[in-house]
């Protein structure tokens, strides 16, 4: 009786936890380059299994309690939206824009860029945007890009935009909103980038999905809410009448 509590415990747990990254992918439909983050639940007896065992020896079903064992980012690109802004750019296929940041260089699909007091091309609240010759300063809006990146100033060159790839995005470390750093994955440098001049990536959230998913996640709490108070009557019952006798 007991291990029901346990396992409806945990139930409610995994479920409060999968709410709570749905709700997260909700509030940033609207953030240019967000990517959906996904979690995934386990038994406890596999979560132990996978992190004891590199080969993963099967065993059979081991335990009804669930855990939220991690959360997987979905890296699938986002819609591109022109926005005619000469401050945002997106890119078509795989890769990153490198900012400098505080603690750091950090790796985004957001393009949606500004210019600092100082004319260096700048991912607000994050950092300068860094090209293949360092930080761009650009030193105004007013200027021309290419589908490489180049960026130019009156006709004349001032840099051009750094993208890089990786092998594995599942390497790749959450660093905020958007934004991830390498965790010791190499970053290798995009020769020929794909790029969009005054175009965003938006987000590749669905909101339908999400809120079907939040609808489901929230009916399975409640579910294991019920329980539980079932449960408790059901003890609560046993120890009345154990106590009379």
């Amino acid at each position: 009786m007991v291990r029901g509590f346990y396992a409806l415990g945990s139930g409610m747990l995994t479920q409060s936890r999968i709410l709570t990254g749905i709700s997260n992918n909700l509030a940033n439909v609207e953030t240019p380059g967000y990517k959906k983050k996904e979690v995934t639940a386990s038994t406890f007896g596999s979560m132990m299994i996978n992190r004891v065992d590199s080969e993963k020896t099967p065993i059979g079903r081991m335990s009804l309690i669930t855990v939220a064992d991690k959360t997987n980012v979905i890296h699938s690109e986002g819609t591109l939206k022109n926005t005619e802004r000469s401050l945002d750019f997106a890119i078509q296929g795989e890769g990153f824009f490198a900012v400098q940041g505080k603690n750091g260089t950090v790796y985004t699909r957001n393009g949606s860029f500004n210019v600092d007091a100082d004319g260096y091309l700048v991912l607000d609240n994050v950092g300068r945007v860094l090209g293949q010759n360092g930080p761009i300063q650009i030193g105004t809006d007013q200027f021309s890009a290419d589908t490489q990146g180049t960026l130019a100033v009156n006709g004349k060159n001032v840099n051009k935009i750094a993208l890089y790839n990786f092998n594995g995005y599942n390497n790749l470390k959450i660093a905020g909103e958007g934004m991830y750093t390498s965790a010791g994955a190499a970053a290798t440098l995009i020769q020929n980038p794909k790029i969009m001049w005054k175009t965003v990536e938006g987000s590749n959230v669905n909101a339908a999905e999400e809120m079907t998913d939040a609808l489901k996640a929230q009916r399975d709490l409640q579910n294991c809410s019920q329980a539980i108070k079932m449960y408790d009557q059901v003890l609560s019952n046993a120890v009345t009448n154990i106590g009379k006798l």
